[in-house]
């Protein structure tokens, strides 16, 4: 349940949060604060500042994977929730899911090498996609 998720976190249970965190865990893959926004029922109890200031607190507690890139669009999937991997279209912006991990293996060469205990990872690949890059041509 929401609410269990946010109290181990130590965060004070509001529907605002609760709305949020439902979201989050309903999401197939990590998804911007706008989409969050747009897919809240009830509007009168969240707004965009609301979503923003959920996503940070959550961020600082340590429960969420943000990718993306500085100036651009943020994703953000619960961690511990499934993880994902995807191609991103530079043109019209559609992504593509990658079912399989390709990072897992180098993670644990990695980790072999130095060392080094990885806790998560994220990847993205940027490019065209098959029907924009047919257009360029």
């Amino acid at each position: 349940m929401a609410e269990d998720f946010l109290a181990h976190l130590g965060i004070k249970v509001t529907k605002q949060r609760v709305a949020v965190i439902e979201i989050l865990k309903k999401a197939k893959e990590p998804i911007t604060a706008e989409d969050i926004y747009d897919l809240v029922e009830d509007k009168e109890i969240l707004n965009y500042s609301t979503v923003y200031r959920t996503l940070n607190t959550l961020s600082e507690k340590g429960a969420l994977i943000k990718t993306g890139e500085p100036g651009g669009k943020m994703y953000f999937q619960l961690k511990g929730h499934h993880h994902s991997h995807q191609l991103e279209c530079l043109e019209c912006h559609k992504q593509i899911q990658i079912d399989a991990c390709p990072v897992e293996a180098f993670s644990r060469a990695v980790s072999k090498e130095t060392g080094f205990v990885v806790m998560e990872h994220s990847l993205q690949i940027k490019g065209l996609c098959a029907d924009c890059a047919a257009h360029k041509q």
